[in-house]
């Protein structure tokens, strides 16, 4: 059997890759080995456990590192000790985080294949993500073969060079884990009680910030932004899942945007922010994951960012780019909220196979 790692490191990796994992390991044919960077250790205990996943190794990144230097210098010698003892065949990385960017390098190193799940994604700003884009664009310069969930992401490689025949248009795998959790029980009977409290007459919108370059000045406008959503309209109520970050607990937990109708919670697990998304009326994000997941569902979506990589949303005029200017946030709001639901249908990122796809082309591959 060929032994295969698949590296991940935060909530949206495991979500994105959980279903590849489990396609992989059903054909009989991979022995999968399941590295846990552990970016994320704590929120990813409850999406391991929902996708019903247990990691070979946890290197526990987040207890031993605080930023960028220290993550890069605790993770590459423990890779390097992790694949020469394993000796794989190929390592599976996703998108853009740091550790994915490592675990590539690592296996670039030792001279083991990389593969590239959600490849081709570019907002052509090194600095906007950060320090995402640069991530996503260094793999591709490693990776054997590409994934693309998207025909912009396929055009974005080729155009920087990239070998047509390494590239894939496989559609997104968190199409994938949205199918699949959907259709289990413990999503049919885990509504949560939050959701009781709210009148259905009541407009939700929810709201998740927490990438870098919105932390400080441009966190604080987003908040006033959504403080003038709800002085707006009486019916309007927040849901707000807070980032554990000490940087945006501060914030969002400021005296200067409390509001009754402003619900800053705990962070919540799949199945219960599932749940959320589907009874929202409008979704606020600057999270790449949430734009496709809300774009999949049909939902009223605006980015809260200057760029994006997912150029489809914005060409198609899905959605539109706020930043976080909070006048042009709260105009755009009012404008989505009273639009007609009437053109709520894009979805760029395929019908859920395309963990069956990358898992075809992994064992024509090896």
């Amino acid at each position: 059997m060929k032994k295969i790692v698949v590296a991940f490191g935060t909530r949206p990796e495991i979500i994105k890759l959980a279903p590849l994992i489990h396609e992989l390991e059903s054909v009989g044919k991979f022995n999968v080995v399941k590295v846990h960077t552990g970016q994320h250790d704590d929120l990813a205990v409850d999406m391991l456990n929902v996708f019903g996943i247990t990691p070979d190794h946890n290197l526990k990144s987040m207890a031993s590192t605080s930023d960028l230097f220290e993550l890069t210098q605790f993770l590459l010698p423990k890779l390097n000790q992790l694949f020469t003892a394993e000796e794989p065949d190929a390592v599976i990385v996703q998108g853009d985080t740091t550790s994915s960017y490592l675990s590539a390098l690592a296996a670039f190193y030792l001279q083991i294949p990389v593969y590239h799940v959600e490849a081709g994604l570019r907002s052509f700003d090194n600095y906007n993500p950060f320090p995402e884009e640069m991530n996503r664009k260094q793999i591709s310069t490693i990776a054997s073969i590409h994934f693309a969930p998207t025909d912009i992401a396929v055009q974005n490689l080729i155009a920087e060079g990239i070998q047509e025949s390494s590239v894939f248009n496989t559609g997104n795998t968190v199409i994938d884990a949205i199918h699949q959790i959907r259709k289990t029980d413990l999503f049919t009977t885990s509504k949560p009680d939050l959701l009781n409290e709210i009148d259905s007459s009541q407009k939700l919108i929810l709201v998740t910030t927490h990438r870098r370059e919105n932390l400080g000045k441009p966190l604080n406008s987003i908040m006033k932004g959504l403080v003038e959503i709800l002085d707006a309209e009486q019916s309007r109520i927040i849901l707000l899942p807070g980032h554990p970050n000490p940087k945006v607990q501060e914030i969002l937990r400021s005296d200067e945007f409390r509001h009754e109708r402003l619900k800053i919670i705990k962070p919540i697990d799949y199945l219960t922010f599932q749940h959320i998304l589907d009874r929202s009326d409008l979704v606020l994000t600057d999270s790449g994951g949430i734009q496709e997941e809300a774009a999949a569902l049909g939902k009223k979506l605006l980015v809260l960012r200057k760029t994006t990589e997912r150029q489809e949303l914005i060409e198609s005029g899905y959605t539109n780019l706020v930043g976080s200017d909070s006048v042009f946030i709260s105009k755009e709001a009012d404008k989505k909220l009273k639009d007609s639901d009437s053109d709520l249908a894009y979805n760029p990122y395929g019908s859920g196979d395309a963990s069956r796809k990358i898992t075809e082309i992994i064992q024509s591959s090896l």
